[in-house]
């Protein structure tokens, strides 16, 4: 099924309304958006070009890779609705686009314009599925299935097509093991076996990059049943 993206649902009027009531900015990749240490004005922002991934932290200093947000998508909207700091940490993947609306302004349109609060709760909704279907399948799956399963997804979501295969840049090894759940040895260990296997690179000069060579493989290893 298609991810519901805020901006497709608007109708045209719905769309006029929300261009004349905010502003536009631009962020180059690796700009981190927000931050949930942020105590900002809470804006919402409608992606208008571009990729970001966002990331929930937790307490003990890891974190769980939650999705990437493209063009369509609105972010920030649960920090506008409601008083109090961000639920995620949010940074660009590409260069971005945003059209920002401020909080006060955009509990203005939600209240003006019932049709739109109708729309963000199917956003809401469906992202609340995506979310606990994420869960779920860590959840159950070793490892090593955790890991493939997130760098499948990672690869579907935000990878680059290069002639080598699939690029991942943008994370360390440990940040791939706080968003699996795992010790940073378990993540080296399983990519090597996936190196041995043909379906990572296996010489990764560098430390925030990533290569899938075969990405068929990768989904096939990922789809794996649980032992």
């Amino acid at each position: 099924m298609p991810p519901v993206r805020f901006w497709d649902i608007l109708s045209d009027a719905e769309r006029a309304e929300l261009m004349k009531s905010g502003r536009s900015r631009r962020f180059r990749a690796g700009d981190r958006i927000f931050s949930e240490t942020d105590d900002d004005s809470g804006w919402a922002g409608v992606i208008t070009e571009g990729k970001c991934r966002v990331v929930a932290s937790h307490e003990d200093g890891t974190g769980t890779y939650l999705a990437l947000r493209q063009a369509g998508d609105i972010i920030g909207e649960m920090a506008a609705i409601r008083r109090g700091r961000r639920s995620a940490t949010v940074t660009a993947v590409t260069t971005l686009g945003l059209h920002v609306v401020a909080r006060t302004t955009f509990q203005t349109l939600l209240s003006s314009h019932p049709s739109l609060m109708k729309h963000l709760l199917v956003v809401m909704i469906e992202r609340l599925r995506e979310a606990d279907q994420c869960q779920a399948d860590l959840a159950v799956a070793a490892t090593e299935l955790r890991l493939s399963r997130l760098l499948f997804r990672l690869a579907n979501a935000e990878g680059v097509a290069t002639e080598e295969g699939i690029e991942l840049t943008g994370f360390t090894q440990l940040e791939l093991a706080g968003w699996c759940g795992i010790s940073r040895e378990s993540v080296v260990r399983h990519m090597r076996k996936l190196e041995a296997m043909g379906i990572l690179g296996s010489s990764q000069k560098r430390q925030r990059r990533l290569l899938v060579r075969d990405i068929e493989r990768l989904g096939e290893h990922a789809l794996q049943a649980p032992s």
